[in-house]
């Protein structure tokens, strides 16, 4: 099999050559390197990886110019140009273990049904990594509780129902069939992954967390999003959240479900009545940069509310499409 690793970047160039350069000392080579770049506006971008093709000319290394921001955008025209049978994932950010790429790969190719391989993305704070013990897999709960221990070692590979984009690969043909990640997403595309791995367990895959498939993340802020817990962002989010999970569980009884739920409880990124709550009461005694409270409750509320308006005008655009 082939493996094909994606690397979308902007203005990062020291986190793009450590990125890059721990993908030149992998156990398994990747077969090719996919660099998305916005040629225009990071120049120090593009000479990092110029320079980086120079150190390793044994490494096939593609660049892919981004024509605009956002990352869902760049994820797909990466997609467009890989020539290998698995995508891998990569933030920018994050600097694979040598075994990452061989610890991927034993998955693939001794099952057809895997459709995802994914690993934690290991926290860095000071330096130092963070490594945790998982207390539950990553999983959808209707009728719309998500958990997510994406940074958090499980003790096995374990079967989950969902990835974060910092580290994870999916086998690329049937994620070309579901026609790639949805580019009606909001904001920064929060839960563009969500979206693609239910996709991927409608077509009958199965999506594996493996702790061995590890990266080291050093999380830097976003361009563009630099109010990450702004109103304006928890109400993307919350929007995106909503209109995903009514793609795949459709507008009707579980539809609403979800929504009466989403209002009244939520959850620790988009806040409903309930978390808003709890989130004021433990603020209290321990803050906490991602508890939002009651000031989180409005934007949610807003955004869940337009995630069901964006989930009726797909629904309407494709009772219109042409046959």
């Amino acid at each position: 099999m082939r493996f094909s690793v994606l690397v979308p970047t902007f203005r990062r160039p020291e986190l793009l050559r450590r990125c890059l350069e721990a993908l030149a000392l992998q156990t398994r080579q990747p077969d090719e390197i996919l660099v998305g770049l916005r040629v225009q506006e990071d120049p120090e971008g593009v000479r990092t990886v110029d320079d980086f093709v120079a150190a390793h000319p044994e490494l096939t290394l593609i660049r892919v110019v981004i024509e605009k921001p956002g990352v869902v955008h760049a994820e797909n025209r990466l997609l467009a140009a890989a020539g290998g049978d698995v995508a891998c994932f990569l933030d920018d950010d994050a600097i694979a273990r040598p075994f990452w790429l061989e610890n991927l790969a034993r998955h693939y190719e001794r099952e057809e049904l895997i459709g995802g391989v994914a690993g934690p993305a290991i926290d860095v704070v000071d330096g130092t990594p963070r490594r945790r013990p998982a207390r539950h897999r990553n999983r959808v709960i209707f009728p719309g509780l998500i958990l997510d221990q994406s940074t958090r070692h499980s003790d096995r590979p374990v079967r989950v129902d969902h990835f974060r984009g910092a580290n994870m690969s999916l086998r690329l043909e049937p994620l070309r069939r579901l026609g790639g990640f949805d580019e009606r997403l909001l904001g920064d595309g929060f839960r563009f992954e969500l979206d693609a791995c239910l996709g991927l367990a409608r077509l009958g895959y199965r999506l594996v967390f493996d702790p061995e498939v590890e990266v080291d993340h050093h999380e830097a802020p976003r361009r563009g999003n630099t109010a990450r817990a702004g109103a304006e962002t928890l109400a993307n989010n919350a929007a995106n959240e909503t209109f995903v999970l009514l793609k795949h569980w459709g507008r009707g009884p579980a539809g609403w479900l979800h929504l009466v739920f989403a209002l009244l409880v939520g959850n620790f990124p988009c806040p409903g009545l309930a978390w808003a709550l709890a989130g004021a009461a433990i603020g209290l005694f321990r803050p906490h940069r991602h508890l939002h409270g009651l000031r989180g409750l409005l934007p949610s509320w807003r955004g869940r509310l337009r995630g069901w308006r964006m989930a009726t005008e797909r629904a309407r655009e494709a009772r219109t499409a042409p046959a």
